[in-house]
């Protein structure tokens, strides 16, 4: 009898670890789960948000400044938000959210932030401007191996985009204000932050390539790469333009190749915004094409493309 009620109090003790695991499971990975993580900087974060519950009718407050958050409440008749913004890195952040009506939990409502909020962050809410709806497919599957770049050249932060070339994690960009600058902060597609460390620059080319010291899934091959293009032929990059990443924008080869310093150049009709700099550019094929190199000054929407070949020159000694 009594190794019966030992054996019972053993299962009733293993069924209260087992759903001590799956609630704790279901809190941190379950569709219904009220912290997730988006490519968002805490700033432009709390807009989003704000922007999106506004929207909806709430009224907005921020309910404490404490540093390193940001909390908010949105009251809409007998419904009411809490939320809280944490971040993760510079251009990473998470959010905690919590939604009632009548005092009452709504999942359902929770989940149309989390699907808002997913859609922003893949560049297909309306809200989003100046990015074509009409992304190849070919193309936004390369995002996952664009990164964003951060360094400091004495007291001025520098900011700009690269992509990763192989499986060992080399990382080509553009050369331009890194001079004497030999570690720089890498962001990954997924918010992560690596060192990077310069192992070849090229000033005349405008090149540099970066190593992160460690093995990735994906890369962006230049087996299919392109050397010529068309005049009118569609384009797409893929970068971190004012911390924006994983921003997609459109354009199209508007001249024959010029040349600067005898070296050739794309022109393109696209906007070439601050950060652009070392955006891999692909055609509507998501062949690679081009590097963003930098935009007239004076406009934004007049940029410039190192080609491909240029590129290749550069990489040949690896």
């Amino acid at each position: 009898m009594r190794s019966r009620i030992t054996a019972m109090k053993a299962g009733a003790f293993w069924i209260f670890i087992l759903t001590l695991v799956l609630a704790s499971s279901s809190l941190s990975a379950g569709p219904e789960s009220s912290l997730r993580l988006y490519p968002f900087p805490i700033a432009e974060l709390e807009k989003i948000v704000s922007d999106w519950l506004i929207d909806s009718g709430f009224k907005v407050s921020q309910t404490s400044s404490e540093i390193g958050q940001v909390r908010l409440k949105a009251l809409k008749g007998n419904e009411c938000w809490h939320l809280i913004l944490r971040p993760y890195s510079p251009l990473a952040s998470y959010v905690t959210a919590e939604y009632a009506i009548n005092g009452q939990p709504d999942i359902v409502k929770l989940n149309e932030l989390w699907s808002y909020l997913e859609r922003y962050s893949r560049g297909l809410a309306s809200e989003i401007k100046n990015i074509d709806q009409g992304i190849p497919t070919a193309v936004l599957y390369h995002s996952e191996s664009v990164v964003c770049i951060k360094a400091k050249s004495g007291d001025t932060p520098l900011q700009f985009s690269g992509f990763i070339i192989n499986k060992k994690g080399l990382i080509v960009s553009t050369a331009h204000s890194l001079k004497d600058i030999h570690e720089v902060l890498v962001i990954m597609n997924n918010g992560q932050e690596l060192k990077g460390h310069l192992v070849k620059m090229d000033s005349y080319r405008d090149l540099i390539l970066i190593d992160i010291n460690r093995k990735v899934n994906s890369s962006i091959s230049f087996i299919k790469a392109r050397n010529l293009l068309g005049i009118g032929e569609k384009v797409y990059s893929i970068g971190c333009p004012l911390n924006h990443q994983g921003r997609v924008l459109s354009g199209i080869i508007d001249g024959l190749l010029k040349q600067e310093n005898k070296l050739p150049l794309w022109q393109v009709d696209m906007e070439t915004l601050p950060g652009s700099s070392g955006s891999p550019v692909f055609d509507a094929k998501g062949n690679l094409v081009g590097i963003v190199k930098g935009r007239f000054r004076g406009t934004d929407s007049v940029g410039f493309l190192i080609p491909i070949e240029t590129v290749t020159e550069f990489l040949r000694d690896l």
